[in-house]
């Protein structure tokens, strides 16, 4: 007997949880549902908690993760606005915002991606399709315009996501940029004639220095001649002046000027401590006998 009612006691209460279950559900942190009453979205639900639901097939709770996601799409083939070819590959962060459109228009996140990636390839497409090869491979940072290609794709994207599928894309980026082989050697030409172009501007820039600096120091040159030509002028002339004016002394006294340059010998000849023998007439030697004559008187 007791066995009995311990069996009817567990099955009551299995039922009772698969009841609770039929009729209560939890929606998780990092999770949005979708109540549906007879298949059609009646309720989002963004807030975390436990939730009551009549059971199927009345109604039934989707359950989707709200949380960033990120898409790598797929490397395409591009024509530029010049004709030009290129493999472009982008990447995505996108998230659910509005869970009721989402499950109308999508259904699963495996569909979203495909959906997604349709959509980046399309504005992928229409954007570049806006812009020349030297704006995606330059060796003229200034010219590149990849940030700028990037903010127009996103905002085109975000904008039809959110509309038709219920999705923020938060962020979107080119993942990676090739060139078809056709092309490879064109371009590289290309970035040679350009680097060559650069150094050439730079040699010639050095070229136009170094001959404004020669002629810079050529003309400092020639007017530090010129001064100094002109002050060996000027002091030739005064010292020319000056020894005009001895000459007139010595020609008024010839005596004079014949005593100052035997001084003048005598003082060049024994400033060393020079032994010199020679006779006491000889000149300049002179002056020291009659200097010696004097004494005696």
């Amino acid at each position: 007997m007791k066995r009995n009612v311990w069996i009817l006691i567990t099955g009551l209460l299995v039922a009772a949880l698969l009841l609770l279950l039929q009729v209560l559900f939890i929606v998780r942190q990092g999770e949005v549902a979708v109540l549906t009453t007879f298949g059609q979205p009646r309720r989002a639900l963004a807030e975390p908690g436990l939730y009551a639901r009549w059971p199927w097939p009345v109604q039934r709770a989707y359950l989707f993760d709200a949380r960033l996601r990120c898409l790598e799409g797929a490397y395409e083939q591009i024509l530029t606005q010049d004709g030009k070819n290129v493999l472009v590959a982008l990447y995505a962060g996108w998230k659910i915002s509005d869970p009721r459109l989402f499950l109308e228009r999508v259904g699963t996140p495996a569909q979203a991606t495909q959906s997604l990636d349709g959509l980046l390839r399309h504005h992928e497409t229409a954007v570049l399709g806006q812009y020349t090869l030297g704006h995606l491979v330059n060796v003229r940072t200034n010219e590149l315009r990849y940030a700028e290609i990037e903010q127009r794709m996103l905002a085109a994207v975000q904008a039809e996501a959110r509309a038709r599928y219920g999705i923020a894309v938060e962020f979107l980026g080119i993942r990676k940029l090739g060139l078809p082989e056709a092309i490879t050697a064109k371009v590289f030409d290309r970035m040679r004639e350009e680097r060559k172009a650069i150094a050439d501007g730079y040699r010639s820039e050095g070229e136009g220095e170094a001959i404004r600096i020669r002629a810079e120091a050529d003309s400092a040159r020639d007017q530090t001649l010129a001064r100094a030509e002109g002050d060996a002028k000027r002091l030739r002339a005064e010292g020319d002046a000056a020894a005009a004016e001895f000459y007139r002394v010595f020609e008024k006294n010839p005596e004079l000027a014949m005593f100052l340059r035997k001084l003048e010998v005598l003082e060049q000849t024994l400033k060393e401590k020079a032994t010199v023998v020679l006779s006491a007439d000889t000149e300049p030697f002179d002056l020291l006998q009659g200097g010696k004559k004097e004494e005696k008187k």
